[in-house]
This record gives C-alpha cells, sequence and structure tokens, in this order.
C-alpha cells in the first residue's frame, strides 16, 4: 500500500495496480466507496506537490514526503485510540479481508487472485470450516444433484 502511486489506482476503471512480493504485479478491483475515498483525498487532503507515491506525509516537517511503515502505524495507533479499539495492525485489515470474502462464500481461486497468494495453500488458511457451515455446503450439493436427475 505504502508503494502506490497516484498512476496505479484507476478510479474511471474501478481498478488498483498492486505490487506484490517479487515485484509482482496484480489488478485488484477497486471498490466505489474506497474510490470516492481515495478521489476526496487526491482533491482535497494530499499535499499538492509532484511525488508520484499516493500516500504522502500531509503535515509537518516531513510534509510531501512518503508515508513510511512507521508514520503508518502512528496513524493506526492514533485512530485505534480514538475509536477505542485496543488492538490491530494495518496487516490486520488484509487478514479481515481475506477472512471476509471467505465467509462470503468467494472462490478459493478468486481469493488467491485478489489476496496474490503463488500458492492456494496460502489462500486456504482464511477458510475456517464450522460443522454447521460443511453441513450447509452438503445439502446445497445434494439440492443441485437431486434438480439434475
Amino acid at each position: 500500500m505504502l508503494a502506490l502511486e497516484v498512476a496505479d489506482v484507476d478510479i474511471g476503471r474501478g481498478w488498483i495496480r498492486v505490487w506484490g512480493k517479487g515485484a509482482k504485479e496484480r489488478a485488484v478491483p477497486l471498490d466505489t466507496d474506497l474510490a470516492r475515498v481515495i478521489q476526496g483525498y487526491l482533491l482535497v487532503e494530499r499535499p499538492e506537490l509532484s511525488s508520484a507515491r499516493l500516500f504522502l506525509v500531509s503535515k509537518g516537517s516531513n510534509r510531501g514526503q512518503p508515508l513510511t511503515s512507521a508514520g503508518l502505524r502512528t496513524i493506526f495507533r492514533y485512530h485505534r485510540q480514538l475509536s477505542g479499539v485496543t488492538a490491530g495492525h494495518p496487516h490486520a485489515l488484509r487478514h479481515s479481508f481475506g477472512t471476509a470474502l471467505a465467509e462470503a462464500g468467494v472462490d478459493l481461486s478468486v481469493m488467491q487472485a485478489l489476496l496474490g497468494h503463488t500458492h492456494v495453500d496460502a489462500t486456504a488458511r482464511y477458510i475456517h470450516l464450522t460443522p454447521k457451515r460443511v453441513k450447509e455446503e452438503f445439502d446445497a450439493a445434494r439440492a443441485r444433484i437431486r434438480r439434475q436427475e
């Protein structure tokens, strides 16, 4: 996220170009709500500088410099304190996203593409099967089979 450049975000088409480990590039769909937030940031909050980086420090002596990992953690701590959330870190959002996809029943291969995992085993960690979920899937599969007979 910290390496994103303004040119990586295509608000009109709804895509973000993301660079993962090993300089692996992938396109990720951009949620319309997030697109509005990014557009607002670009128009109102982001310092007007020639930097290619998307996220810049907006205040203080480092104004206009690319946001660092330490700076992002500081922002998280500040907002956790305001909200009363006792724990959490930026990378936890990635895990929350993966878990939400799994709970919504998104296909494992789609999750793998969205999360940028090379191996499906890394993606499978996000799937926590409860007995209820196993029974629901089994019943749904049986119903599909019966309809085909």
